[in-house]
């Protein structure tokens, strides 16, 4: 409350889970702290059943979100098209009611809802998850009063501009699990070794055909002993559940999940492209994990996975090199040793920011209140 009146926040991001559940997990610490919180957020397609849970229980917190529907294009006219309607509906919407606060969590949607809110003079803020900082972000810089960071090696990189280590938020129930718990919720054995295999919104595909072909390669005792739960994306489902079938492996199939959290408690190693809300997974339940990073998402997801080997948390296959016979190979040599795996996995929990939800809550807060006005 400021003068009796709640803070008004506005956080505008992309539609993919990535951007949105950051977002969407800082509008309600926000709302929970008394603040009038409202997110915005680009909708290309219906929302995957985690965003869509995720929203609800953002909802059920007084947070209010709004989708943006947009088209996906790759041309630039058709983008600029789209940000000048976005821009006027941001005009509108800053008619109806004046935020404090613009949070910025990156994508092109974000672009011109902080230069309309700049044109008020309304307080902006930006937020970063990747290591890399992204194109929206970097050209947005010049345009925030802070900007917020979830790795220290973007901070660096950032060259003088107001950069603060807030950590990435996640979801409050990752890490809290306990692996019987994650058992039961698969119908698998908790002494069993798991791959935890997350094909992702992007290059999914990839995966599936990978871990497919693994499964084959298998030897007897490891089709015994070892268990999978993997996420397919929309496609493959049948396919893989049948590859897994006709190898004999014990495995828990399916498109997607919203119960993440049973899965990692379950997970001994994790199998996955390199966004960094997986990063921040992976940080805050301390799993190894073969990282093979999507190869066109700009370099993000490569600096990523990048970061997570060069500390010991990980592995990184290249796509070039992420065969089949590879990736078994680093599969058998983790989950065949327990003391590599509990040392890779202390590695990676360096990376995490425990309290990153409540930091980057404090912050937006803080520049809302005037702490850090206007540029």
């Amino acid at each position: 409350m400021e003068n009796g009146h709640p803070l008004s926040v506005l956080l505008i991001a992309d539609g993919s889970g990535g951007h949105l559940i950051p977002a969407l997990e800082a509008a309600t610490a926000l709302a929970r702290r008394g603040a009038r919180a409202t997110v915005w957020y680009a909708q290309r397609r219906q929302a995957a059943p985690l965003a869509r849970t995720l929203i609800e229980e953002a909802r059920r917190a007084d947070v209010s979100v709004d989708p943006i529907p947009v088209a996906s294009t790759a041309f630039p006219l058709g983008r600029l098209r789209q940000c000048g309607r976005i821009w006027r509906l941001a005009q509108r919407g800053f008619d109806a009611f004046t935020p404090d606060v613009v949070v910025g969590f990156g994508g092109w949607v974000s672009i011109p809802v902080i230069l309309a809110a700049r044109m008020r003079r309304i307080s902006c803020m930006l937020h970063e998850q990747n290591v890399m900082l992204g194109r929206a972000n970097r050209w947005l810089t010049r345009w925030a009063d802070r900007v917020a960071v979830s790795f220290p090696e973007t901070q660096r990189a950032l060259d003088g501009a107001p950069a603060v280590v807030t950590g990435l938020p996640v979801r409050n129930r990752i890490g809290r699990v306990s692996r019987a718990d994650g058992a039961a919720r698969f119908g698998l054995e908790p002494a069993r070794p798991t791959a935890l295999v997350l094909g992702g919104s992007q290059g999914a595909r990839t995966l599936n055909r990978l871990m497919m072909a693994v499964a084959a390669g298998l030897s007897p005792d490891e089709r015994r002993t070892w268990q999978v739960i993997h996420l397919t994306g929309a496609t493959d489902e049948e396919a893989v559940a049948d590859a897994y079938a006709a190898a004999g492996v014990a495995a828990w199939v399916a498109p997607s999940l919203v119960e993440m959290e049973a899965a990692y408690a379950q997970a001994d190693l994790v199998i996955a492209r390199a966004g960094a809300s997986t990063v921040a997974e992976l940080a805050r339940c301390g799993k190894p994990a073969v990282l093979i990073p999507y190869p066109f998402a700009g370099g993000h997801q490569r600096a990523n996975a990048r970061l997570v080997e060069a500390i010991g948390g990980g592995v990184v296959l290249e796509e070039p090199e992420a065969t089949p016979e590879r990736l078994l190979s680093v599969m058998r040599s983790i989950l065949a040793d327990g003391r590599l795996r509990s040392m890779m996995g202390a590695q990676v929990q360096g990376l995490q920011c425990a309290d990153a939800t409540e930091r980057l809550t404090e912050m937006i807060l803080d520049v809302g209140r005037g702490t850090e006005g206007p540029a």
